[in-house]
């Protein structure tokens, strides 16, 4: 085989080169060109549809839960399970690790917490936690110290009292509380309810009609929610809790505080489907604690069943009042119970305090 050789000058080699090298670099160019402009429309075709959805957002307005993030509550059930209570000293050693509660107290609240668990007053753990984290030596008024974990009512000034602790027991574990259930209170009174509902539910709505008395109570809540965070919580307002708190209804539980001869209507309606609502039904002086449940048939009519909780057992309660001081109750009063042992020698006047309120 022959091999041919080709002579080729210099100026023609450098002609071809350079022939080469412009058409690569027209060739990125103009891809550079496409691609810059592909680029654009799919900016311009992403920018088209971001105007539309803002369009449809502005036709169709976002909900409020969407345009702002609550704060974050403290959680009081949640708080309530993390304590232990397996026994005595390991509570007492928890509450000195992570309360301020003052300790001359805590050994009482135990053991009266304990009796009320044998007496199937308080039913579940949630209940008996709840009972253990509300130290009712603050809601007890100054004029009865001493008396803090008496079982027994005592008075607290403005015609009210606070309730003997067993009969809140009961009260609160007939309600069955669940977190996330929403549950109004009729009669703030001394706080002491409302403490223990907010260990059971971040929702609890309380309403008081005495001015005075809802003042004085609303700010030893504010004092105590340093120490005890669960009480930020409580939704508190002056008023007639006949009429109940229509602007957060429906409740899923409601508990009366004070005593009436029927079941307010008002409340009633604002009762939860499946909903209990626990009261002292009856003459004033001759009250029944009574446990009412609501459930509603397919034909929407409302079907109520009754269970009176300490089988016939009477209990006393302040009247249930309206704004001008009239009892809601048609029935004549009764005689007043007489005056705890308790208080008898220590305050002889205090018979004008009869009655409960919590």
């Amino acid at each position: 085989m022959k091999l041919f050789k080709i002579a080729v000058s210099t100026p023609v080699v450098v002609g071809l080169v350079t022939g080469v090298v412009i058409g690569v670099m027209a060739i990125l160019i103009i891809s550079g060109r496409t691609a810059s402009s592909s680029e654009r429309v799919v900016a311009y075709e992403e920018v088209v549809e971001s105007q539309v959805v803002v369009e449809s957002t502005i036709e169709q307005p976002l909900e409020p839960s969407e345009l702002e993030v609550a704060p974050q509550e403290y959680d009081g059930p949640q708080f309530a399970q993390s304590m232990p209570i397996e026994t005595k000293e390991i509570w007492l050693s928890w509450m000195q690790n992570n309360r301020d509660d003052a300790p001359a107290f805590l050994s009482d609240r135990w053991q009266l917490a304990h009796d009320f668990v044998r007496s199937n007053e308080l039913k579940r753990p949630e209940d008996l936690r709840a009972f253990l984290l509300s130290p009712r030596e603050y809601f007890v008024r100054s004029q009865n110290k001493g008396l803090e974990y008496a079982d027994t009512w005592l008075p607290i000034g403005y015609g009210a009292t606070i309730t003997d602790p067993d009969v809140v027991a009961m009260m609160t574990s007939t309600l069955n509380i669940n977190p996330g259930d929403k549950v109004l209170e009729i009669g703030t009174g001394s706080g002491y309810q409302s403490s223990i509902l907010c260990y059971l539910t971040n929702k609890v709505y309380t309403i008081e009609i005495i001015k005075p008395l809802f003042a004085e109570t609303d700010n030893l809540l504010q004092g105590l929610e340093k120490s005890n965070p669960a009480y930020g919580a409580i939704k508190r307002k002056l008023g007639d809790g006949y009429y109940g708190w229509e602007e957060y209804a429906p409740f899923d539980k409601i508990i009366v505080t004070c005593a009436v001869d029927h079941i307010p209507p008002p409340l009633l309606k604002q009762l939860s489907p499946g909903g209990i609502m626990v009261l002292p039904l009856g003459p004033p002086g001759r009250q029944y604690i009574m446990e009412v449940k609501k459930e509603v048939d397919l034909d929407g009519s409302i079907v109520l069943s009754r269970r009176d909780v300490y089988n016939g057992m009477r209990v006393s309660f302040i009247p249930f009042r309206n704004e001008a001081g009239a009892s809601y109750s048609t029935s004549e009063p009764v005689e007043k119970p007489p005056i705890p042992a308790a208080l008898s020698a220590r305050q002889p006047a205090a018979s004008s305090d009869a009655d409960r309120e919590d």
